[in-house]
């Protein structure tokens, strides 16, 4: 099937075609539907899985499709439509002659693949910095009325004060960087992945009829190993965490549930972090696993000893201690290899799941302990002097009262989230109950119970019809279709300290990421 680039077209006009105004339409010629997608690279990742998947859906409505990326595919990937672009690629300096380059770029691959300018344009990831020219590139593209998606996967104002300041500083003016980073004009459309960062950027004022949200489709893992047949963890449970241990990852409730479990359960995590810089902070829980004596396994993927998918068929449940994300792919994929989720409740995120109808029992908000544990005066001072980094790293003035707003945010009833603190802080906590397990009497010690195979069932079937490909082609194709029926209008912007507020938000910052 294909789709028309208008509604109104669907009776008359077989799916994903544009009707050529010439006489041969009134033959029935059709001309496939253009679309350009552009990123900074296509290396493992959760972005470039978003684009293969897109790949794939559009393929079989017939769309013509380029791919633009920095560096050529992995070599195990599909270079199917790829045209590489090295200036597209990761950069932190430029000037506006090179980004008027990059842009004449884009324009000659698309003229060389396409024949001409594409019906859409489709940036992944554009205003978060990783390549200042590309909010050059856009705004001369959108003076030329071209239609544009702009999908927002990260943001730089979400704890990435290094990114804001470079695309800050690309500028020779803030009037320059204020009037390019977010465009604004009828044939530019916003997409998110979730609904939380659609109503950030509703608040901030980007209109309902260009603001979209598109969850990523889910691909089920080839999964044939069981429990039974794993070669380690033969009596006691065996949980997952599939992640690169992070900070915001969270590794030290990990060694909490550990504590809280005793003997019962391993716990692992997949991968360790490649930045110099995390892998710093995880070596530090390398070393508080060794001290505390937990039965936790950071990286059991990294010699390469094991599989992935292995691993996950191997595991009695999947577990998640995350502290953010931006889609929560881990609150999902676990159910297609028939594995219920426990952990870390974000409610932000798994919103959007309930409100497909999934439900996910074996969550908890928080892991509350009491504030007498913790000398008031240094979580006080570590407090402001995260607020004081953070509101000067985006040169912005700290609210007067922004520590009591993270302070009411943080503490209620003389209780406080283990989540919230950063890792000296944690490791504090972890020593006092290792040296006096009763303590956990007095925290908040979330409760694991499995699912039944019929939950599972259930929810397998949750994420195997609400996030297909099918499904996502679907979207894609109303998301396109409102893009090509919109207007056009002369290129206007969208106040950059609105959106920034919705992140630098005293009542959301959190120890482990600000």
């Amino acid at each position: 099937m294909r789709c028309s680039t208008a509604k109104s077209l669907r009776r008359s006009v077989p799916r994903w075609s544009i009707s050529l105004n010439t006489a041969s339409d009134m033959a029935g010629t059709e001309k496939p539907l253009k679309i350009a997608i552009a990123h900074y690279h296509l290396r493992r990742g959760g972005v470039t899985r978003v684009i293969e998947s897109a790949r794939e859906a559009l393929k079989e409505r017939e769309c013509e499709l380029l791919i633009l990326s920095g560096e050529e595919p992995r070599p195990e990937a599909s270079s199917e439509s790829v045209r590489v672009i090295p200036a597209l690629n990761y950069r932190k300096t430029g000037n506006a002659v090179i980004a008027d380059n990059l842009a004449e770029a884009f324009k000659g691959e698309a003229e060389k693949h396409f024949g001409g300018q594409p019906d859409v344009w489709h940036f992944h990831n554009p205003t978060l910095a990783k390549n200042v020219l590309i909010p050059t590139v856009i705004r001369e593209l959108a003076k030329e009325k071209a239609r544009i998606v702009l999908q927002l996967h990260d943001f730089a104002e979400d704890g990435r004060p290094g990114n804001y300041s470079a695309q800050r500083s690309f500028f020779d003016s803030e009037e320059g960087f204020e009037t390019t980073l977010y465009p604004m004009a009828k044939q530019i459309h916003y997409a998110t992945i979730n609904c939380r960062d659609r109503d950030y950027l509703r608040a901030a004022g980007v209109p309902d009829t260009n603001l979209h949200v598109i969850p990523n489709a889910i691909t089920p893992l080839n999964v044939t190993t069981i429990p039974k047949k794993r070669p380690f963890s033969q009596d006691r449970l065996f949980a997952l965490y599939p992640t690169r241990g992070i900070r915001r990852k969270n590794l030290g409730e990990l060694l909490l549930l550990a504590l809280i479990f005793g003997d019962r359960i391993d716990f692992a995590t997949t991968l360790s972090p490649e930045n110099p810089e995390w892998k710093k902070v995880h070596d530090f829980w390398r070393s508080a696993v060794q001290e505390l004596e937990v039965p936790v396994t950071l990286g059991i993927a990294d010699t390469g000893q094991y599989e992935f998918a292995d691993l996950v068929g191997w595991s009695d449940f999947i577990v998640t201690t995350s502290i953010a994300e931006g889609f929560g792919l881990a609150f999902l994929e676990p159910w297609l290899a028939n594995r219920c989720v426990f952990g870390r409740d974000l409610p932000d995120i798994t919103r959007d799941f309930s409100n497909n109808g999934l439900k996910i029992a074996n969550l908890y908000p928080r892991i509350g302990f009491p504030m007498e544990w913790l000398e008031e005066k240094i979580l006080y001072s570590e407090v402001e002097s995260m607020l004081r980094r953070s509101y000067l790293a985006y040169d912005c003035h700290m609210p007067r009262n922004a520590v009591m707003q993270t302070w009411k945010a943080w503490v209620g009833n003389g209780r406080i989230d283990f989540g919230v603190l950063n890792e000296e802080l944690q490791m504090m906590v972890l020593r006092k109950i290792k040296k006096d397990p009763s303590l956990l009497d007095h925290m908040r010690v979330p409760t694991l119970s499995l699912s039944s195979e019929s939950e599972i069932r259930a929810a397998r079937q949750v994420v195997e019809t609400v996030y297909s490909l099918d499904h996502y082609g679907e979207r894609l194709e109303s998301l396109y279709e409102k893009v090509l029926s919109s207007a056009t209008s002369k290129v206007k912007h969208l106040a950059t300290n609105k959106v920034l507020k919705q992140f630098l938000n005293p009542a959301r910052l959190n120890l482990l990421r600000n």
